[in-house]
């Protein structure tokens, strides 16, 4: 009996043409051409988890869309590529597009490094290699001499990588928009695949200031009074986007107001299924290998999503799936779902919050465990550099972007200002055992731990045991704080009283009465907290020190501080309070200091 023989699979292949060439299976998506790059917007972001088929889609728009470097629109090529597929049926759309622009295209997705030079130099070489794809530019004779030097120092790493070659770096896509418009006479089209990866690395690696400015300037190209060609025309027609977060508009697009964006959570039914496996996509896929037996198997591990009303399977995980099932199937072994998206993502944001969520941040991550949905709000246009305050909004936002979590509705607490509670679900086996594994084992570990040295901190606290308290206190610091939780713009003052109040928020059973900058005495006492039997009460005063050399100094302020403002005078007048210690607390990056006088 002959052995059936099926299209190749893409796995793991972005290469639109190498798999339609090369007789590949390929999921049509081109209809979308049209609602794109028809649409009025002249910029568009999409926003999908990894691993969900951006960069394919991307590759494809670009193959459709791209002008032979002879001007010419390549059509007999192209028309056999797209032969059967959707986009050809639409005549009027395929002669005014097919092959009619000049496309920059390209992936900001390597652009990192252990610090911002190293990214710096990334990001150079990717524009060096960008621009060498238009070395035919060199050549045109409707461009100025003086642009085709410029061209050339754009195409060499060597001097791109350099600082004095930052100004050519951040105005490189608007001069090559320029030069493309000048030599085509046609209008350009900018694709960015990745477009986030550079804050987020940046972010995770302690330079998310500088990146932010360097990537503001290289998106200028958004803005439509930066880019102006000598007859004063804007070269651009359409510039897309794709990444994994939508970024706050005061981060790198500050001044860009003509972009729409497209996220997991929009109600936009001509985009809801672009990216990602839709049911019948699925199903077909699974029918043309013959696996639809599979079909149950297939959506308890690898449905779930839902974009808009979509019902949307993760195409990596699908692909993965038959691929592996065809080989078992071939050596007589049984068919087991796999798990293949658990390391497709990194959880490195996600784990910077541990030791940081409250008790009921745990337990709305067990509840989602057990199958069940939790109600949260979300921050659906997020700033890397916000990270760092641990804020548990933007937590349960990361899980639901990177595609840990997804929505299974909402409602509307106040239709005045638009505030919408989301609720939110594990999609599927796969993802919760990805949950499980990546995220809620090192919460439940490090609660365990963090919870065993906040017990021992308060109860030493409660005893005017310095020492005890500050060497469990270090531990926490060395153990949960980096250094660029520092890098933020709010006072270091304030990120310490955060990360004590996140401290004791894993005491409910030893302490009572716990408020944060109430008023208190003649001002506002920083922390102050009774134990449970509420004889005993805790004042804190917390300081930032420019160094461990002014630990003593900044103690004594501190309690002079607390004298002055008389911020135990409350527990004074109570009977029951038979000991009043006054802590001051201070602080330089991992290491702390702390003195004590007992007023009662």
């Amino acid at each position: 009996m002959t052995e059936k023989t099926f299209k190749p699979l893409p796995l793991g292949n972005e290469d639109f043409a190498y798999i339609i060439q090369n007789g590949g299976y390929y999921i049509d998506k081109t209809s979308y051409i049209k609602k794109v790059f028809t649409n009025l917007s002249p910029v568009i972001l999409f926003t999908r988890p990894r691993r969900f088929g951006k960069t394919l889609l991307m590759d494809m728009f670009a193959t459709y869309l791209t002008i032979g470097k002879d001007g010419s629109d390549n059509r007999e090529y192209k028309e056999k590529l797209f032969e059967g597929l959707e986009i050809l049926k639409d005549k009027e759309f395929t002669d005014k597009y097919l092959g009619q622009f000049p496309v920059i295209s390209f992936s900001l997705k390597g652009v990192f490094g252990k610090d911002y030079n190293a990214a710096y130099e990334a990001l150079a070489f990717t524009l060096s290699n960008l621009f060498k794809d238009f070395l035919f530019l060199n050549d045109s004779e409707k461009l100025l001499d003086s642009e085709k030097e410029s061209l050339k120092l754009l195409q060499d790493f060597n001097y791109l990588s350099t600082p004095k070659a930052e100004k050519y770096i951040v105005s490189s896509l608007e001069f090559l928009s320029s030069c493309l418009y000048k030599h085509f006479s046609k209008k350009v089209i900018i694709l960015i695949d990745e477009y986030d990866v550079p804050l987020a690395k940046a972010s995770e690696n302690g330079y998310h200031k500088e990146m932010v400015t360097l990537m503001s300037l290289f998106f200028n190209v958004m803005k439509k009074s930066s880019t102006l060609v000598s007859d004063n025309v804007y070269p651009i027609e359409k510039i897309v986007l794709t990444g994994c977060l939508k970024v706050a508009k005061n981060s790198i697009f500050t001044g860009v107001n003509n972009i729409t964006v497209n996220t997991v959570l929009s109600e936009d039914y001509d985009f809801d299924s672009i990216i990602g496996f839709t049911k019948e996509e699925t199903l077909k896929l699974l029918k043309d290998y013959e696996l639809e037996e599979y079909a149950t198997l297939v959506k308890e591990n690898y449905d779930g999503y839902r974009f808009n009303e979509k019902e949307m399977f993760c195409p990596w995980d699908v692909v993965n799936f038959i691929a592996e099932s065809l080989d078992k199937i071939s050596s007589g072994k049984t068919i087991l779902p796999g798990n293949y998206w658990i390391n497709s993502t990194s959880s490195n944001a996600l784990l910077s919050y541990v030791g940081y969520l409250t008790d009921k941040a745990t337990d709305k991550m067990q509840a989602l465990m057990d199958g069940l949905s939790i109600e949260t709000y979300i921050n659906d246009s997020m700033n890397y550099d916000t990270l760092s305050e641990h804020e548990q909004i933007d937590f349960f936002s990361l899980l639901l972007h990177t595609g840990y979590l997804t929505s299974d509705g909402y409602r509307v607490v106040n239709e005045e200002n638009g505030e919408i509670i989301y609720s939110l679900k594990i999609p599927n086996r796969e993802i919760r055992k990805c949950f499980e594994v990546n995220i809620l084992k090192h919460f439940k570990e490090s609660s365990t731990k963090g919870e065993n040295k906040a017990m021992l901190i308060a109860k030493a606290l409660f005893e005017g045991d310095c020492e005890t308290a500050k060497i469990n206190l270090k531990k926490l610091l060395k153990g949960y704080v980096s250094v660029r939780d520092f890098a933020t713009k709010a006072k270091k003052e304030n990120f310490y009283h955060g990360f004590l109040s996140g401290v004791f928020t894993n005491c409910s059973d030893s302490i009572s009465d716990y408020q944060s900058n109430s008023e208190s005495g003649d001002g506002y006492a920083d922390i102050v907290f009774k134990n449970a039997d509420e004889n005993k009460a805790v004042v804190i005063e917390i300081k930032s020190s420019a160094s461990d050399d002014d630990f003593l100094q900044d103690t004594k302020v501190a309690l002079d501080q607390i004298e002055k403002n008389k911020y135990y005078e409350p527990f004074l007048k109570k009977v029951n309070i038979k000991t009043i210690y006054c802590y001051a607390i201070c602080f330089y990056k991992k290491d702390c200091y702390i003195e004590v006088k007992k007023v009662k």
